[in-house]
Order: structure tokens, then sequence, then C-alpha cells
């Protein structure tokens, strides 16, 4: 180092030569004089704690040796640490679909509907509609050993004569989109099928045969909205036409045709349906069951609510006759779903009323199916 000592005069005793006094020198020579340790001041300005901010402080302009304790200062400052990595996105808790990793959760209205943006899923992915389900034990409660229509090319006689009434019952529903965002509006056109079986899987002296299968296409357009206000918004208009039989020839065979509309409302949780239809009129020489809607009714009301890990849906026909010589009827079907175990879920199924079937349309019972689902009805 080198001692600069005004005191002494022009010639340094130690050093034997000359130094100059300009003050520019002078300055030079403090800097190179200072030591290189330490970190530059600038790093020092981001330190929280007041310590360790003036002990950095005093290691970049040379005050204080470093020693361990402010190496470990240094090491935990902000300039000698390396960057963090970004904390991880929480798993989220609530996947799609029934069960992920421990967690569960039921689909939205807006998800199932695919009513937001956000939501909205491309065109040709199949998805469930209604409910998918296998229920092994549905009992009923009565057997229509002769069904029968005003038709008389539709009645028979005896054919149910050896149903048990116990078998199986299953449903299978799927959807797809077939055009999303139909010429830059919101509107949605979908396709749905929905197949429903009933198979006297129990009685093996008959071969165990199904006793009746109902066929069911549709197509609807959907409407996406937000009315209403918080305790109960109307969130969807859809537009639809619908096809269904039992595929059945005459006697047995049964058929309608009819064109609906579904309003779509939440009340928080609660997701509740209006359908009115309004069914096509046939020829009635030809018309398989020219009095169905009375029956099967003209509306129908649903309510479906998630209570923890359990869904529980009603259903309610009305064939809105009041007043006339047609006796006004309602039928009530009530599920259960509640989670077993991986993707299933148990089912139960309770109905009482007309139209548990199309060859049935105009019989009235009472039955109860205990099963499982593979999905959510939403």
């Amino acid at each position: 180092m080198i001692a600069l000592d005004e005191a002494k005069g022009p010639h340094s005793a130690s050093a034997g030569r000359e130094v100059p006094r300009t003050p520019a020198l002078a300055l030079l020579a403090a800097l190179v004089a200072l030591p290189a340790v330490g970190a530059a001041p600038e790093a020092c300005r981001s330190i929280a704690d007041d310590a360790a901010r003036l002990a950095c402080y005093d290691r970049a302009y040379g005050s204080v040796e470093p020693t361990a304790a402010t190496a470990t200062e240094a090491e935990a400052s902000p300039a000698a640490m390396p960057a963090a990595a970004p904390a991880s996105t929480p798993p989220d808790a609530r996947p799609q679909g029934w069960f992920g990793a421990d967690t569960y959760r039921l689909q939205s209205f807006a998800e199932r509907w695919e009513l937001d943006p956000e939501a909205k899923d491309g065109v040709l992915k199949v998805k469930p509609y209604q409910a998918v389900y296998l229920l092994p034990v549905s009992w009923r409660q009565n057997i229509n050993v002769n069904p029968c229509s005003p038709n008389p090319a539709n009645c028979a006689t005896g054919t149910g004569s050896s149903y048990q009434h116990t078998e199986a019952k299953f449903q299978v529903s799927l959807k797809t989109k077939f055009w999303q965002d139909i010429l830059g509006s919101p509107l949605d056109l979908w396709v749905a099928y929905t197949q429903q079986s009933f198979w006297q899987v129990y009685d093996a002296a008959d071969s165990r045969p199904f006793r009746e299968t109902d066929y069911q296409p549709e197509a609807w357009l959907t409407l996406p909205l937000n009315l209403g206000p918080q305790w109960l918004q109307w969130r969807m208009l859809n537009l639809g036409a619908v096809h269904q039989s039992n595929g059945q020839t005459d006697p047995l065979s049964r058929s309608w045709n009819r064109v609906y509309a579904t309003f779509g409302f939440t009340s928080g949780e609660l997701s509740l349906f209006v359908k009115p239809w309004w069914r096509i009129q046939e020829n009635p020489s030809s018309d398989n069951n020219p009095d169905i809607a009375d029956y099967a009714g003209r509306i129908e009301l649903q309510a479906v609510y998630p209570y923890r890990t359990n869904l529980f849906s009603a259903t309610l026909h009305n064939n809105l006759k009041f007043g006339s010589s047609t006796p006004n009827r309602t039928s009530v079907e009530a599920n259960w779903a509640f989670p077993l175990f991986g993707v299933l879920h148990g089912y139960v199924q309770a109905y009482s009323g007309w139209a548990d079937s199309l060859q049935n349309y105009n019989f009235r019972n009472t039955g109860l199916g205990i099963g499982v689902s593979l999905v959510e009805l939403r």
C-alpha cells in the first residue's frame, strides 16, 4: 500500500521518492487501495435487515474483513442467492371428472353444458348426456301382460305372462357437439343418442330375453344465457327435436317424435330444468300410440342437487290436462348417486307412474333399482 503523509512534505521518508499531491491522483490512489472484497454496493441496497445491509456495505468498502458470520449473511443476500425456483402451482383440488388423486368433484352447470367461452371444448368429442348406469337389480311391482294402445293394430295378449318382476336395467347416453359458435354466434349444435334396455337376465328358462329396448336419437341448439338474480339465474335455452322408438314390429311397436324447449336455471348448486314439448302428429291409421302424451306427459321438470360427494335428482312428468275428460297424470323418478371406489358410483333409482318404457307408456307401475353409475347427471 502507498502511504500519503502531507505532514512529511514532498519527500516520504519511507518511500524515498516524491509523491504527487494533486487531488485527482490522490483519489486514484485511494481507489487502488480499496480492497477487492465483498459484493458491489448496489447488491447491498436490496437487503432488508439493517445489520446485514450495514455489514454488506462494510465489506464492499473494505471497512471490515469478512468473517464466517458475514459470509453467511452475504450468502443469504438476494444478490448472492441463486434465483429461487417459482413456486409450483398447487394441484387442482377439484379436478375434472368424478375422482382423481383422492379428490372428488361434480361438474358445474356451465361446464357440463359448455356455456361460458372458457368451458367450450370444441366439436366431435363424445361425452355423457344423461346418466349412464347399470342396475343389476331392477324390480317393478306390476307386469303388463297385455300391452295395448287405442290403435287395434297395437294390442298384444299374453306377451308378458312369463316376465319376472326382477330384471336388469341399463342406460347408455352420449352426446357430442357438432357445430360450435355457429356463424360467429354463441349458439352450439349438439347431437345425442340414448338407449335404455330391460333385460330378463334372471329368466334362464326363457334364455334370458331382453324385454324391451328403447332408442332415442336427438339434436338441439344451445343458447348460453346469464339472466336474473344470483338466487335464480337463467343460464341456457335449448331448442331441439327427438325421436323415440322401441324398434319392435306391430303389435308391440311404439314410437313418437317431438320438438321441445329446455329452460335451464341455477340457484347456487341447485340445477333446474323446465322442458315442455309438442308431439308431431302422425297419420291416425299408423300411429302406434295416439294417446301417448296423455300418459308420458307434455312437460318435464327436473331438479339436480349435489350434496358433498352425493348427487340427487328428481324428474317429474305431467300431461298438463286440467279440468278435462282426460285425467291429470304425473310420473316421478328419483335418483341417488354416491361414491364407491375408483370411477364407480352406487346408483339407486325409484319411480312411480306411467311410461317407464315405451311399451308400457299407458301402464302405471312402481319400481326400484340398485346398481352402479359411471358418469354423472348434472
